[in-house]
């Protein structure tokens, strides 16, 4: 595949009539108004998944978050928690309650990147290609389904992304762009507040600023400067609540993020860094990997690139190698960078624009039809369990039994007080049992919102109790006894195993013991 054919002499950046009529050799490339359906049919296809798929642990914790609001919380900023409380407040306590604001951030974070794109480059199949490679993106449709802190992350990040390319449109007003700087900073800052990676952005942009003399031209004006302290004004109360709170969380995330493992050899980076490539692919898509690495390199060979390609250009870069550095020390998740896809993506749509045909056009459609596939694949995955439980995925496992679990405690709790094995289970028991009664996660090593609830109580307060575990192949028949003993001498473990379509999803022990 060749990615470093010379700039068309008839490009289409100056035909954009001829460019829309081109476009309709291939069904792939949509009009504005066909873009408009496709993001209307996305939301509401991310809507009936959240409303039919049950919530995964960690979106059953931010719920817990949700009923506890704070300034922030020892894991994350707080965003994600206001955003819940605002879906549920809307639709009740069940999965669609809690999902359906991230249906519209997902659309929405397209939506102003295709139309910020439109103003850049005037290409009717780059335009198409930017907005449909999204919409139909498995990477979009996990945002836009499932409620964790990526989601408001993303979605301000492009915001703020959208405010810096406009900066550098043609025929921008210095008043409009001071505003726009405004808006820029303001726009991180409540990345922030939704993930602390979000930084990356911020500093993206100025590198990009740095890199030329336009950007250092824009620097000793007064205006990226009021951005920053908007971005600070934005984020001061997570700070705060840092502040007061032995600034656990940032140390928990920086513990998390960067810092070693245990076992740190040249061959566990290779791994961690073979992990985390393989990652990308299942994250983007292996075409869509491929080609925006291919173009990443493309743009950095060239010369003279104008502000806004230098934007999305650091943009995209700086979060890949960021978390490529820190999985050569510890492993990564493979959504940390998800970020660098979005002007990754604008970066091709311009790379596409000129020389919409041949090669380029060839791959954009292969791009667009793999992530079409990939889309099905994720939203059926009962579909592969049912071919064979040797195609289950863990990922897709959590999206199953939990209410079932929660059916199975209710029926054997008889008045025993329920306690979790960890706040994964703690959280799923608390939104799936009747009324949503608070469990309360026995003690781990890991700092969560339980451990600044008030009125926790110990196991010793009741005379019966009831603990759910996740249960491994090791576990000795005595793995409570450090929680039981002394006081309770009645002990009995029931093992609950779920099954969905023939494969193990999960092991369950859950433990009856009384005084």
């Amino acid at each position: 595949m060749s990615l470093t054919q010379p700039t068309s002499a008839h490009s289409p950046l100056a035909t954009p009539a001829a460019a829309m009529r081109r476009g309709r050799e291939s069904r792939l490339w949509l009009s504005p108004r066909g873009v408009a359906i496709l993001v209307v049919i996305t939301l509401l296809l991310r809507w009936l998944f959240s409303a039919i798929r049950q919530l995964v642990p960690d979106e059953a914790y931010y719920w817990v978050w949700s009923r506890h609001l704070a300034m922030s919380y020892p894991d994350h900023p707080p965003m994600i928690a206001y955003l819940i409380r605002l879906g549920t407040a809307a639709a009740g306590h069940r999965e669609l309650g809690v999902r359906w604001p991230m249906g519209l951030l997902a659309v929405g974070m397209v939506a102003i990147l295709a139309v910020v794109f439109g103003r850049l480059c005037r290409d009717g199949r780059a335009a198409s290609f930017v907005a449909v490679s999204l919409l139909l993106s498995p990477m979009i449709a996990v945002l836009g389904s499932i409620a964790t802190p990526d989601t408001p992350a993303c979605f301000f990040q492009a915001a703020a992304l959208a405010c810096a390319l406009l900066i550098f449109a043609p025929g921008g007003a210095s008043l409009r762009r001071g505003w726009l700087w405004l808006g820029f900073g303001l726009l991180c800052g409540l990345a922030l507040d939704s993930k602390y990676t979000s930084v990356l952005l911020g500093v993206a942009v100025l590198l990009a600023l740095l890199w030329s003399a336009e950007g250092r031209r824009h620097l000793r004006t007064p205006w990226p400067w009021l951005g920053a302290l908007a971005a600070a004004a934005a984020f001061s109360p997570v700070i705060l609540w840092n502040a007061h709170h032995q600034w656990e969380s940032f140390r928990f995330q920086l513990q998390h993020g960067l810092n070693n493992d245990d076992e740190f050899s040249p061959w566990a980076s290779a791994i961690n860094l073979g992990d985390y490539v393989g990652s990308q692919f299942m994250v983007a898509t292996p075409v869509l990997f491929c080609l925006a690495v291919a173009v990443l390199a493309v743009y950095w060979r060239r010369r003279g690139l104008p502000m806004h390609q230098r934007i999305l250009l650091l943009t995209g870069t700086l979060p890949l190698v960021f978390f490529a550095a820190a999985a050569i020390h510890k492993k990564s998740n493979g959504n940390w960078p998800i970020f660098a896809y979005l002007p990754t993506t604008l970066l091709i749509g311009h790379y596409l624009a000129e020389k919409p045909e041949g090669q380029r056009q060839f791959w954009a459609e292969v791009a667009v039809k793999v992530a079409l596939i990939g889309l099905i694949v994720i939203h059926l995955p009962e579909a592969l369990m049912w071919m064979t439980p040797r195609l289950g995925n863990p990922q897709w496992d959590r999206l199953f039994g939990w209410k079932e679990l929660a059916q199975k405690v209710e029926s054997l709790r008889g008045g025993s007080a329920v306690f979790a094995g960890d706040y994964e289970y703690a959280s799923e028991l608390s939104f799936y049992m009747p009324n949503h009664p608070l469990i309360w996660p026995l003690p781990n090593n890991r700092p969560t919102l339980f451990d600044d609830l008030p009125g926790q109580v110990g196991l010793q307060a009741f005379d019966r109790v009831l603990i759910v575990r996740r249960r491994h192949e090791e576990d000795a028949p005595d793995v409570v006894r450090r929680w039981l003993e002394p006081a309770f001498t009645h002990v009995q473990t029931i093992d609950f195993d779920q099954t969905k379509l023939g494969r193990v999803i999960r092991k369950n022990a859950i433990t009856l013991a009384s005084q």
